[in-house]
């Protein structure tokens, strides 16, 4: 069994600061990042920023996919964006 590159590991923290920070807003009918905790309206600006890091994150598994399993997370974090 082949152990996990730097690279690899760097990636699954950035994935995990993503989720706890990003992905935990996500709105599960629209898609859409709200813009504020407070305030329940999803601004343009916000989303497009927050979904490119997002995007980021794929293309660096993508890049830098190893195993099966970086793959699909990059495909996983593909289907994210609203």
């Amino acid at each position: 069994m082949r152990s996990r590159s730097n690279s690899g590991v760097k990636l699954d923290s950035y994935a995990r600061t993503l989720q706890q920070t990003i992905l935990c807003q996500q709105d599960p009918v629209t898609g859409l990042l709200p813009g504020d905790e407070k305030l329940p309206h999803a601004w343009v600006r916000d989303n497009v920023y927050c979904i490119l890091s997002v995007w980021a994150l794929s293309l660096a598994y993508r890049k830098n996919a190893d195993r099966d399993e970086d793959k699909a997370k990059a495909y996983e974090l593909e289907q994210v964006g609203p």
